[in-house]
Parts: structure tokens; C-alpha cells; sequence
């Protein structure tokens, strides 16, 4: 309340003040194109996933978001044949509708209509069918979300790369990378000037390009209410399978906003030929079945690797372990190789300062843990460049996938 002396002249006794009620003040939902997710999907709430196996690895971690948003689809034998495959990367957007739908529905949309396909029908075109029909299947839910997609059909000698929006696949060709894909971001040019001949436009909102300021990338499944202007057509290109194609690294947009294509192949060619190397090492010095534990020491935090082999009619604990010392097994939740014997305990000391790893994992050789690893590395290394974007890494072994070559 102010004082007599601090009224205007006109004011003669601050009784006459009289406090009123503001109005109501009326906030227009303008924003409400893209709906806030629900927490009550177990499916959104996982934030990690790990995976390897023959032929491929993947790793997946949740960055700012509220829910974990990217998802992966992996079909590593398709018709029952090792040498086929279907390979996916996806990163949702607008909540994780869009992108379940996709995990559930692109391949099989798309393997129907490169199968079912006329004679006068390229591959190219069948599947942009199979992208189109996933995307007309889910706007007719009517969720608001969508999803950036990329994707990698291997049969026979071909290897089939599209993509929709900003997840892209890089090729690893001796050593050398190839970008296979075209980020579709509203800055371009091209897609830009789509866009305006539609009747839309592009600006700048929050330090990015942006479709009527709202969505960053100019093609994706869903996205319903810029429907008219981002489209679910895929940039496809079809590859023969040569003898010094190696790798392909499928990744979300949290990865390649903070490596670049070749520090890409770097990195996993690194990681891979170090994991070839502990491999070949372990099998000729010790004949450890091709397996490596590699333990992480809870207290020090120091990598150490226990190389252990026992002889036949050991006597075994009765929790199914050796009875050794209680430092020369980390994985708790693994079982040791059924044919195995002691190496003496200098040589494991010796082993553990010469042979440093970063991942506390259990090795296979054959199985992907070298292609996991490298996924794993290139997700840190975008994290500690400060990404808050979810982050997938999906890395596919070409070799396994090549017939006669």
C-alpha cells in the first residue's frame, strides 16, 4: 500500500484506492500440433538397448528427451537364408507412436511390394511403395508424431539403401566412407523450394530451418498436420556388393550431428581390428574356445581381462565356477567356457597391463561383439560431445552378407 506522501497530486486519501480483479486472461492453444507423449509406455521408458549377434550390432541410448524415442528393426535372415537381410534405424519424434509403427510395419510393407512386384516395376519404385503405404497406414490412426527412417535390404548381390529425413547410412568402402543417404533438412534448397510450391514455407525458429517453424527435417512417416508438406517419399540407391565394401553404419540423427562420416569409419575399423586382434591372440596363446571376459573392477574402476582355461575333471564350485580367486571373474551373470585350464597368475597379470578395454563386455569371437563395441564407442563419442539427442548406431558386417566374392 503506498504512503500519502508517494501519491499523485491528484490523489486526495489513500482510502480512495480501491484493488479491482483482473480479467481473465485467455492463452490461445496454438501449439498444440504435436502431442506431448505418455509416460505410461513401458515400451518408451527403455532407455538403453544392446544387441549383437552374427553379422551386425546396435546400441541405443536415451538422451533428453522424456521417453526414449529411437527404435531399430533387425531381420538378420530373411525366407531363412543367412545371407538375406532387412536393417532399420528410426528416430521418432513428437513422441514414439510413429516410430513403433514403423519398427512393426515398414519391412514387411516393403519386402511385399519388392517381392510382389511387375516386371516393369524397378526395385527403387516398389520400395517407395512400401515407405508410402506404412506412411498412409499410419496417418489413418491419427497420431500426431512421426518418424526418420533409414533402412538397408540385402539380397542376393544388391544391397538396397533408403532413407526418409535425417538418419543416414554410411558405407565403409577400404577403409574410406561413402555417404549412401541425403539428409532431408529444410534448408535445402531443393526441398525448400518444394515446399513453397505447395503453399507452405520455411523459417528460422530456435536456431534451425524449420517447415511453418515447427519441424526441422522435410520428409518422414506421420507428421500428420505438416502432412501436405513433408512427404514419406525415400531417397533410394541400390548397391552391388564388391569385395571392398566392409561395413555399413546405420545411425540417428544424436550420432552424425556430432561425428562425421569418416571419423565414423575410423572409429569402427579401430575398434573392430583391436577386437580381431584380442580375439586371434587369446586363440593361439591360451585355446580359450574363442572366448574373452573382460572385467571391470568395481572399486578402481580399472579394465582388467582374465584369461582362464581349466583343466579336464577340475573340481567346480558349487555355483558352477572354478574355484579360483574371487579377482579372476568380473561377469557375474556369465558362465565360463566349458573347456578351459589355469594360465599361470604372472602371465594374467602381465596380460591384464598389456591388454587395456574400455567396455566391460563378454567377447565371442564371430558373434558381433567387435561390431557392438564399435557402436558403443561411436554413441560416447557423440555424448561427450554433448549431444541431447537420442542416439542409435546400427554397424552391419558386409562380409557375412557376400556370397562368391
Amino acid at each position: 500500500m503506498p504512503t500519502r506522501s508517494s501519491l499523485s497530486p491528484d490523489t486526495h486519501d489513500s482510502s480512495t484506492l480501491k484493488r479491482k480483479r483482473p480479467l481473465n486472461i485467455q492463452i490461445p492453444d496454438v501449439l498444440q500440433e504435436i502431442q506431448t507423449p505418455k509416460l505410461n509406455d513401458s515400451k518408451a521408458l527403455k532407455d538403453n538397448i544392446s544387441l549383437s549377434g552374427i553379422g551386425f550390432g546396435v546400441f541405443s541410448v536415451k538422451g533428453k528427451k522424456l521417453c526414449m524415442e529411437d527404435a531399430h528393426k533387425i531381420v538378420s535372415s530373411l525366407e531363412g537364408d543367412p545371407k538375406k537381410g532387412f536393417f532399420g534405424v528410426y528416430d521418432g519424434h513428437g513422441g514414439r507412436k510413429a516410430a513403433e509403427f514403423v519398427v512393426e510395419n515398414l519391412h514387411a510393407n516393403i519386402l511385399e511390394m519388392v517381392d510382389n512386384r511387375e516386371e516393369s516395376r524397378t526395385k527403387e519404385e516398389a520400395v517407395k511403395a512400401g515407405y508410402l503405404k506404412t506412411d498412409e497406414e499410419f496417418l489413418k490412426k491419427g497420431v500426431g508424431s512421426g518418424a526418420c527412417c533409414v533402412t538397408a535390404l540385402i539380397q542376393g548381390e544388391e544391397i538396397v539403401v533408403s532413407n526418409v529425413g535425417d538418419c543416414r547410412a554410411v558405407l565403409c568402402r577400404g577403409g574410406v566412407a561413402e555417404a549412401l543417404t541425403r539428409d532431408h533438412r529444410a534448408e535445402l534448397e531443393d526441398e525448400r523450394k518444394r515446399i513453397e510450391q505447395k503453399g507452405g514455407y520455411v523459417e528460422i525458429h530456435r536456431g534451425a530451418w524449420r517447415i511453418h517453424g515447427v519441424l526441422s527435417v522435410s520428409r518422414s512417416i506421420g507428421d500428420a498436420h505438416l502432412k501436405e508438406w513433408v512427404v514419406a517419399e525415400p531417397d533410394t540407391k541400390i548397391l552391388q556388393l564388391t569385395a571392398d565394401m566392409e561395413f555399413l553404419v546405420l545411425g540417428s540423427d544424436g550420432l552424425w550431428d556430432k561425428v562425421g562420416n569418416q571419423e565414423a569409419v575410423d572409429t569402427l575399423t579401430r575398434v573392430c581390428r583391436n577386437e580381431e586382434k584380442l580375439g586371434f591372440d587369446v586363440q593361439n596363446d591360451t585355446d580359450v574356445d574363442d572366448y574373452v571376459q573382460v572385467n571391470v573392477s568395481p572399486s578402481s574402476k580399472l579394465r582388467r581381462v582374465s584369461l582362464v582355461k581349466h583343466p579336464r575333471g577340475h573340481r567346480k564350485a558349487q555355483n558352477g565356477w572354478n574355484e579360483v580367486g574371487e579377482d579372476e571373474f568380473g561377469c557375474e551373470n556369465e558362465s565360463p567356457p566349458s573347456k578351459s585350464r589355469r594360465i599361470s597368475w604372472m602371465k594374467r597379470v602381465s596380460m591384464k597391463k598389456e591388454m587395456p578395454v574400455k567396455e566391460s563386455n563378454m567377447c565371442k569371437k564371430g558373434e558381433g561383439s567387435g561390431l557392438l563395441a564399435a557402436c558403443k564407442e561411436l554413441v560416447n563419442l557423440a555424448v561427450k560431445r554433448g549431444t541431447l539427442d537420442d542416439v542409435t548406431v546400427m554397424i552391419i558386417d558386409l562380409k557375412h552378407y557376400k556370397c562368391n566374392i
